[in-house]
């Protein structure tokens, strides 16, 4: 959607969950040939970041207050390779009570590295994500460089809904598919038996032909015989539905886009790396610098 003189409107009638991304970017294991991150500085100084990161999620959190309800995502790179900064963060977020402040906790992994955190995942983590990509073995291994095998995601299932925590298998559309339906069935098939919870197709934000995964979006929630519609959405930065199975697995499909503050303002803050807050990915706007209300979500809009 290309908007010309642009004025921002205040979201008033879809979706409003706030965003608030906690990047823990200590590199990443694995080699996904679309990844954003790969030119991301994974140099930094922890120690400045664990001193600055609680105050600034305190300062966002107060400052959206009950406005919109907020979801704080743990994302990287892999954030669980660096196994003592990720246990420091959990630890500070229990000692805070973020569940009591915040709508949901989610943690996004690709799973390699897991286990070693779950303990203190407990009270903190409501839903992790697993970047699996395929249900193919051989696919997985090409495009992560590496595949954790089903009884290992059996395992950490079953460990993390111990304590709680649901668990989703995703996986991010980059190219076309032959034959989606027969892939996305396969897919499901096989999440279930691991015993994700749920499976999430996500488009390329840099695909050049993502105008396909909108035609996967719409083939599935076509399929009323096989699927009920939950929430279904176009909005100035998103494309998205949320479909339940007839035997309850849910499946969601999302097409965001590379840079949500150009056509969206309020709806996406990150933590990065220094533990400051600002208001877009790209790290161009302090929150103290922000020109808008926190806590409203603003849509451009043709003047």
């Amino acid at each position: 959607m290309m908007v010309i003189n642009m004025k921002y409107i205040e979201r008033k009638d879809y979706n409003k969950v706030i965003t608030v991304k906690l990047v823990i970017h200590s590199g990443c294991n694995a080699k996904c040939p679309f990844c954003y991150n790969k030119d991301k500085q994974v140099s930094y100084d922890k120690e400045q970041f664990l001193y600055n990161f609680m105050a600034s999620l305190d300062n966002i959190i107060t400052l959206i207050g009950n406005k919109n309800p907020v979801s704080l995502d743990i994302t990287g790179g892999e954030p669980t390779l660096d196994i003592e900064l990720l246990k420091d963060v959990l630890i500070k977020l229990k000692e805070y009570d973020i569940k009591s402040k915040v709508l949901r906790v989610t943690l996004t992994s690709n799973g390699s590295n897991l286990k070693a955190v779950i303990p203190y995942m407990k009270d903190v983590v409501n839903y992790v994500n697993i970047s699996v990509h395929d249900w193919s073995p051989y696919r997985r291994n090409e495009i992560l460089g590496f595949c954790i095998g089903i009884g290992e995601y059996t395992y950490i299932i079953k460990a993390l809904n111990n304590i709680g925590i649901t668990v989703s298998a995703c996986a991010v559309i980059f190219r076309p598919i032959e034959n989606f339906r027969q892939w996305r069935d396969m897919f499901i098939a096989w999440a279930k038996l691991c015993g994700f919870i749920s499976v999430r197709f996500r488009c390329d934000v840099f695909w050049k032909e993502s105008k396909i995964f909108d035609e996967y979006l719409i083939e599935s929630k076509n399929e009323r015989w096989q699927f009920d519609t939950i929430n279904y959405e176009e909005t100035t930065d998103s494309h998205w539905c949320r479909l339940r199975r007839k035997d309850g697995m849910r499946v969601f499909f999302l097409h965001g886009v590379s840079d949500t503050s150009i056509l969206t303002k309020g709806i996406e803050y990150v933590i990065d790396t220094d533990g400051h807050c600002y208001c877009d990915y790209y790290r161009r706007t302090k929150i103290e610098d922000y020109k808008y209300e926190v806590g409203k979500i603003y849509d451009a809009v043709s003047e």
